[in-house]
């Protein structure tokens, strides 16, 4: 072993040490330990309990006028628990006292209302805890006053009652307060009287100063107001000399005796006077308002009652502008919200609703800045039904940005759910009614309309998930997630309508879960996910087979299945709710049922038409294979099938935007039923069966030419009205166009035929499916034996095909781009 190796100290404690960073680990833990000896020796030797003179050293320096000395030590044994129990109100009470003090330096209203109500916390904790002894009648005293002065009036009272007899050094201004207190208390018991015999008490006494008992006689004054009794209420005012501060208040009563008059003559109808009294308030309000002299409460009350009293009166220009000017002068105060409002209203009576947003903003975010909401001139709910019914206005005007501008400066002056509730109430209707005005306009313009639509829907969507998230835990929240789900379905945001309603599938009740299904199967049609939205309907035909909402599942049902190509189940599920026998031919279902059905036949139709040309039905008649025939005859009833159902359809619900649809599928299914007939021609050789298969070819196209000559007049006049068609509509009559054509070829009337493709070359001149046109028209040519024309016509249309855009689509016509068109039209010239 090395002869430097110390036995007593571990080797690789040792070599911990040599680290250079070891001496930075002793230093802390030496300092942590020092900590915590400290902490502990502080507790090991601190008393159990705080001493009672150190205690009563807050109120000795409270008494002597020490207020930093004694808010120090209360702040510092404040919450102590090792304050002995008697002594543990003095640090609230001392606290209580001293914010008190510090209120009464402050001249802002505002400022005093805010410190009174941190005074009433710490004076009634101090109640709670006891208040110290020999302190009790004070600690009462400064209670009462707190509440009083922190228009806490109704509870101020019961307080100051108790206080009075103890205080007698204080009685004056107790009942001073009593009096005030009663007189600005509600619902409290026997008020106007109680705050009468305050006020004379008051008002007897022999010490008041001039100014003393003028505000007493203002203030009994009122308070006979109040009780109706206002000849005595003038003749005690009567008093008050006209060099008087406290005149502007005798004007003010005058002047709201007054307006009482007014209002009481015009209950019985005597006009004339009613408008006298009425003259008379304004002139008082108005010179009270503008008395420069004194600057009281009375002339900003004043200036408030000038305005309503100037509205009475039908004055709206000067009401508005007198409202204007209180809002401005007296910021911030009972009068200005009041006004603010006034002038809200006054602007939207006088049609300049868009400032009117601007003030009603201001006017709701003041309104807040007062918590709880304490206003002389109108309460709570009178403010908040004025507000909403402005909000209600603006929608039924049609104004909802002022309405949601409006609605979005709610919070905080209203609760956060009526907040929400109103914005999304705003956004649904405004969604609404862009959706009235798309079903009115032309196209191009329609499609913005449902843009900004759905971007309304999905506004009011938010709003009403966002309230239900504020009342997750209430009744309310079920509904508040379908109003939301519902929304986002109309705003087609379909992802979202599907997490939310499965939220509510989970917190609904049965008897609503139908409606759920119905709308998640709606919603999952539109993303495609055809066997999803099943699963839904199934479920609702399957448990819910009584419910209303099987109507709507077997529509939604049908749409799916035709998603997968189950034209048969879907098929099933429209004519089921047709055959119901409940349901009314008025209801949507049933008219969506209709169209449906008669949509679902025609495809139906074409995929046996289909098949059995794959079999061989284009041949001559005899060489069409048996099986070939067969499913040309289920074409032909589905065919006529859809004809019924949609001939229905069109004479129930002329004026239904499907109705245009329908009529091109029903002329449609006429030029196509014509085959099975044609081919069943060229089989018989027995003339009556010959001419009664003519005829049915024949009846078939004239149908058919009909409606297509109808739909291009229809639909060409509304192109030159409106300036515009819907794509759908703009595909009818190019198609229309077309098969028109079609038809006239097949009855063997070319010159008729090439006349409806030439209308159509010229229409489309600048679209391949021109080209299509100039092909069949040779081919008229060509059975007329009017070759010439018919290689003109070719020509016409290689040179049509050099003018076309380059970047034309050839997706519409039977070759698929401008080189293979040009072959074929190479082909076709050399073959005529």
């Amino acid at each position: 072993m090395d002869a430097s190796t110390n036995l007593d100290e571990p080797v690789v404690a040792r070599s911990w040490l040599n680290h250079p960073y070891a001496m930075w680990g002793v230093m802390g833990a030496s300092l942590l330990l020092a900590s915590g000896c400290g902490a502990l020796a502080y507790w090991l030797f601190q008393p159990a309990v705080v001493p009672e003179a150190s205690i009563l050293a807050a109120l000795e320096a409270l008494d002597g006028g020490h207020v930093i000395e004694a808010r120090a030590i209360a702040e510092r044994y404040a919450d102590d628990y090792r304050v002995d129990k008697t002594w543990q109100g003095v640090p609230p009470y001392v606290l209580g006292a001293i914010v008190q003090r510090d209120a009464d330096q402050f001249l802002n209203p505002s400022d005093q209302k805010a410190l009174f109500a941190l005074s009433i916390r710490h004076l009634q904790n101090a109640e709670e805890l006891g208040f110290p002894p020999g302190y009790e009648d004070q600690g009462e005293y400064l209670l009462g006053r707190a509440l009083y002065h922190g228009q806490r009036h109704a509870e101020c009272i019961p307080v100051l009652l108790s206080a009075y007899p103890k205080e007698t050094a204080r009685q004056e201004e107790i009942e001073a307060m009593l009096a005030d207190a009663y007189l600005a208390a509600d619902d409290v018991e026997n008020q106007w009287e109680e705050a009468l015999t305050w006020s004379k008490r008051y008002r007897e006494r022999k010490t008041l100063s001039p100014e003393q008992r003028e505000l007493a006689l203002v203030r009994e004054a009122r308070i006979l107001h109040q009780l109706g009794r206002d000849q005595e209420a003038r003749l005690i005012v009567s008093d008050i000399p006209l060099n008087s501060p406290r005149h502007v208040e005798a004007m003010m009563i005058e002047g709201r005796i007054r307006l009482a008059d007014y209002h009481r003559l015009e209950k019985e109808q005597k006009e004339e006077d009613a408008r006298e009294a009425l003259a008379d308030a304004a002139r008082l309000f108005g010179r009270a308002a503008g008395n420069q002299l004194v600057a009281s409460d009375a002339t900003r009350k004043a200036s408030y009652l000038l305005a309503t009293t100037l509205r009475l009166g039908g004055e709206q220009e000067a009401a508005l502008e007198q409202a204007t000017r209180t809002r401005k002068i007296y910021f911030r105060t009972p009068e200005a919200v009041a006004a603010g409002l006034e002038e809200a209203e006054l602007m939207c009576e006088l049609g300049r609703e868009q400032e009117s947003v601007a003030i009603y903003a201001r006017t709701l975010r003041e309104a807040a800045l007062d918590k709880p909401f304490s206003n002389p001139w109108i309460d709570e709910s009178d403010f908040r039904r004025r507000v909403t019914e402005a909000i209600e206005r603006f929608i039924s005007q049609q104004r909802f940005a002022e309405a949601l501008e409006v609605s979005q400066a709610l919070y905080p002056c209203f609760r956060r759910e009526q907040a929400l509730r109103t914005e999304g109430d705003v956004q649904l209707a405004w969604g609404e009614h862009l959706q009235e005005q798309a079903e009115q306009g032309g196209w191009e313009e329609a499609t913005k309309l449902r843009i900004d639509a759905r971007h309304r829907f999905r506004s009011a969507g938010y709003n009403y998930h966002q309230l239900a998230k504020q009342r997750f835990a209430t009744e309310n929240f079920p509904e508040d997630l379908w109003k939301s789900a519902d929304a986002y379905l109309q705003g087609q945001d379909f992802t979202r309508a599907v997490e939310i309603l499965e939220e509510y599938r989970q917190n609904e009740s049965r008897d609503k879960q139908p409606r759920a299904l119905v709308a998640m199967a709606q919603a999952l049609v539109a993303l495609d996910r055809s066997q999803d939205a099943l699963e839904m309907v199934l479920e609702c035909l399957e448990f819910y087979p009584r419910d209303p909402s099987v109507y709507a599942a077997r529509v939604l049902g049908g749409e799916a299945y035709m998603e997968q190509g189950k034209l048969a189940e879907a098929k099933g599920l429209f004519a089921a709710n047709l055959e119901d026998g409940r349901l009314e031919p008025s209801s949507k279902e049933w008219q969506d049922s209709l169209f449906a059905l008669g949509r679902v036949l025609h495809l139906e139709g074409e995929m046996f038409e289909g098949e059995a040309r794959v079999k061989g039905a284009l041949e001559v008649a005899e060489s069409v294979p048996k099986e070939a025939f067969q499913l040309l005859e289920q074409s032909n009833e589905s065919y006529l099938q859809a004809i019924k159902h949609l001939h229905t359809a069109i004479r129930r619900y002329p004026d239904d935007s499907r109705s245009t649809w329908a009529r091109y599928l029903v002329a449609e299914c006429h030029r196509r039923c014509s085959m099975l007939p044609r081919k069943k021609f060229g089989l018989v050789s027995i003339e009556t069966q010959r001419v009664k298969f003519d005829r049915e070819v024949k009846d078939h196209l004239e149908h058919a030419i009909r409606l297509y000559a109808d739909l291009e007049n229809e639909l060409t006049d509304k192109l030159e009205i409106e300036g515009e068609l819907h794509p759908v509509e703009q595909g009818i009559l190019r198609n229309s166009y077309f098969a028109k054509g079609a038809a006239l070829f097949e009855m063997q009337r070319y010159e008729q035929a090439i006349e409806a493709y030439s209308t159509a070359s010229n229409r489309y001149q600048t679209d391949p499916i021109s080209l299509e046109a100039f092909v069949q028209i040779a081919q008229c040519y060509r059975y007329l034996n009017r070759q010439a024309e018919a290689r003109g016509t070719i020509e016409q249309a290689k040179i049509v095909l050099t003018r076309l855009p380059e970047d034309a689509s050839y997706s519409e016509t039977s070759h698929e781009d401008r080189d293979a068109w040009q072959a074929y039209l190479l082909w076709l010239g050399n073959t005529l």
